[in-house]
């Protein structure tokens, strides 16, 4: 049996919080010491943050049977079920914590707050001093769950790296050539490839430099392009690879195949009513909308199985564009003036669908010509 001390400190209540977490065993022996500051918070949004700490803490040790201790009746009562959850960001909040729980054998109780003088203090030192763990064999650092930056807002939910990269070169894209979703599959030229490679090389590096896991599988269109641009990048990494239909580039419909010179003077107004809308479609074809929402559910499905691991993601213009909308949540025009190129690496950290931390975007050093 082991004792998990949980408290949050809010200097404003909302106002700048922090958690603190003390833990011990049946003798009383200090297992881990931890606090972070979590931005501006509520009380009761940081005394969760605590529980849901100390739980992430555990689940790496063998320690499966304990008792939660909390000064917090509202905290305690709401996650034995006892009373219900009416702020939606304590119940998003209560449900990690519930998640969590299902791995232990765990007695939620309630005591004064003297009681729990060590993980307030714990809280206190963390909003004055800094973040801080003495748990020797903790392997999850607290600065990996959390935004690199300070201003940012302190996120629940572990995150999930995502590296987008755009296929390399094909004959059609050389030639200038509308090629989507629903015409021809070409392969990736022989400049395709070489991006590919080079593509393939660059991840590591970008991987060690933005200290980020290292990738646990490629995703990719089912797409010549793109499936050959992630047989390159698994074989580096000897990763699976997955094929995803919903990662397959927008359909053009007729303008499929069309030189986008001459389209644009053949067809000038319903390519200018195409451009910058999310609901109109080439004739045949795709709407922005409808292509972005299945590359959501796709991005949400990988977010959600890769959380604290990383995901490289192969798929084409329109559809790294959405991913990079996901992230930014910027306004619609971020589908039409993104630029991605062939073989261009975007790096992500997505703490749920919801917010994400951009690391690079269309990163093209590695294309350079020597």
């Amino acid at each position: 049996m082991i004792f998990l001390y949980a408290d949050g400190a809010s200097r404003g209540n909302p106002g700048p919080a922090a958690y603190g977490v003390h833990i011990v065993d049946a003798s009383g022996a200090v297992i881990a010491e931890m606090g972070e500051a979590l931005g501006v918070a509520t009380n009761n949004q940081a005394e969760y943050a605590a529980v849901i700490a100390g739980l992430r803490f555990l689940t790496q040790t063998p320690h499966r049977v304990l008792t939660i201790r909390m000064d917090s009746k509202l905290v305690v009562e709401q996650l034995s079920g006892r009373w219900k959850i009416n702020n939606p960001q304590l119940r998003e909040l209560a449900d990690q914590a519930k998640s969590l729980l299902l791995e232990f054998e765990a007695t939620l109780e309630w005591i004064p707050r003297e009681e729990n003088f060590k993980a307030d203090a714990n809280a206190n030192s963390a909003l004055d001093k800094g973040n801080f763990s003495t748990a020797a064999d903790s392997q999850l650092e607290l600065a990996s769950i959390q935004p690199r930056s300070i201003r940012a807002p302190r996120q629940y939910l572990e995150p999930t790296t995502i590296i987008v990269v755009r296929h390399g070169h094909t004959i059609n894209t050389e030639k200038n050539l509308v090629s989507g979703g629903d015409g021809t599959d070409p392969a990736l030229s022989e400049l395709g490839s070489a991006e590919a490679k080079a593509a393939a090389i660059e991840i590591p590096k970008l991987v060690k430099l933005f200290a980020l896991p290292e990738p646990a599988i490629v995703v990719h269109s089912p797409m010549l392009r793109t499936t050959q641009t992630a047989e390159a990048i698994a074989q580096s990494f000897e990763l699976d690879l997955q094929a995803d239909v919903r990662l397959k580039e927008i359909g053009f419909g007729e303008w499929e195949m069309m030189d986008m010179a001459q389209l644009e003077t053949d067809s000038l107004d319903l390519v200018s009513a195409w451009r910058g809308s999310l609901v109109s479609a080439p004739p045949s074809g795709e709407s922005v909308n409808q292509m972005k929402d299945r590359v959501w559910e796709s991005l949400g499905e990988i977010i959600e199985s890769y959380r604290g691991s990383c995901a490289v993601i192969s798929t084409h213009m329109m559809p790294s564009r959405a991913i990079a909308a996901a992230a930014l949540r910027g306004s619609d025009s971020i589908f039409w003036n993104l630029n991605t190129s062939p073989g261009g690496i975007s790096v992500y950290r997505f703490f749920g669908i919801e917010y994400a931390e951009i690391f690079t975007l269309n990163y093209c050093a590695h294309l350079q010509q020597k």
